[in-house]
């Protein structure tokens, strides 16, 4: 009786395991793409490579929630891979840029601060602290002496939204999930 009750519970382990894997997959592969990518232009004339970014994710609730009154902030996490084709990528360089709108309420104006320069600015027009969130203009990524002439670069840009305060708890490194929100290469002559 007891080996029958053994078996049946190694069975049931069995399954959770699986289904527990099974979800850890789903809930990786939901959150790891967005529905829509959004184009990347890459700049590799200049002895620094720059790329423009604008992404529509999250932009509806980022309207309604400057309307009410919420701090947003968006992080966005620009990694750099050489593709090899006989190994997997080498990851190359990870660029991480922070950048938050805070509206003030009594000046009816939204502060747009910069984490990486520390420049603040303030704007009266909802659709600049719209663009400034959702999109990198002109952004400087990897000088280009760090790069091999020749070598075919992927570059994947990964966005992080916040509403509210943003809390550095350990526990954030884990839970963080963001969308891929862009993917684009390059070839370096």
């Amino acid at each position: 009786m007891f080996l029958r009750q053994k078996k049946i519970c190694a069975k049931l382990c069995d399954w959770l395991c699986k289904l527990g894997l099974f979800g850890m997959f789903f809930l990786y592969a939901s959150y790891g793409y967005s529905e829509e990518l959004a184009d990347v232009k890459i700049d590799t004339s200049q002895p620094v490579i720059y790329c423009d970014i604008a992404s529509e994710i999250g932009v509806e609730r980022l309207k309604l929630a400057l309307k009410e009154g919420s701090l947003m902030t968006y992080s966005w996490e620009i990694l750099i891979e050489e593709n090899r084709d006989y190994w997997l990528n080498k990851s190359i360089a990870s660029v991480q840029i922070s950048r938050q709108v805070v509206p003030d309420l009594v000046s009816r104006q939204w502060l747009l601060k910069d984490s990486n320069s520390g420049i603040t600015s303030a704007t009266l027009s909802e659709h600049k602290a719209i663009a400034f969130l959702s999109s990198l203009k002109n952004f400087p990524i990897i000088d280009k002496s760090l790069l091999q002439s020749g070598a075919n670069y992927t570059l994947k840009v990964r966005l992080y939204i916040e509403e509210g305060e943003v809390s550095e708890h350990w526990w954030n490194a884990v839970t963080k999930l963001g969308k891929t929100v862009a993917i684009g290469s390059f070839t370096l002559p």
